[in-house]
């Protein structure tokens, strides 16, 4: 004799990230130098750094969208500067999930240097409360993400924000 218990399905439905300090611009991320930010991008070379100052033309990461995170954070991978990990990071934007797990609300804007920061401080702080999570290697890798996801933010931060119009450095290779 087969039983079959039927339950309703699990909503996946998830609002959108709690940013609690929308107008942090300054962080432990925070770059000051063109050579860091480069360094932080791996950048070699003045073709690349012509892509990325076309790339982010435009773009405000205090008040960015889902969407437009998600163009800049494949770009940066396709040019391999920025990992996979790091990449679903950016293209996971605010977060925001209908109730079968899909993105909704891509076109609100959205603080990502304070959302990354605090991602980071929310997963320390989840290490605090749960040692043995720290041992996991799913631990490693989303602390990795997100250290990889602050730096870059914070390099495409400055270069955005540049004074100098031209966004030029002096890369050795």
């Amino acid at each position: 004799m087969n039983i079959t218990i039927r339950t309703p399905a699990l909503s996946m439905q998830a609002d959108a990230y709690f940013i609690k300090n929308p107008l942090e611009t300054k962080n432990a991320f925070t770059i000051t130098s063109a050579k860091d930010a480069a360094d932080v991008l791996k950048l070699k070379g003045e073709g690349l750094i012509g892509d990325l100052k076309e790339l982010i033309r435009g773009y405000d990461f205090t008040s960015i969208s889902t969407n437009e995170l998600a163009k800049v954070g494949s770009k940066l991978y396709e040019s391999d500067l920025i990992g996979e990990h790091v990449v679903c990071i950016f293209i996971s934007g605010n977060m925001t999930t209908d109730k079968k797990g899909h993105q909704t609300e891509k076109d609100v804007k959205f603080n990502a240097i304070a959302m990354f920061n605090q991602m980071m401080d929310d997963n320390r702080a989840l290490v605090r409360e749960w040692p043995l999570y720290a041992q996991q290697e799913s631990f490693k890798v989303v602390t990795k993400a997100l250290l990889g996801a602050n730096q870059a933010i914070n390099a495409l931060f400055y270069f955005a924000n540049s004074d100098r119009n031209d966004l030029s450095i002096s890369v050795r290779t």
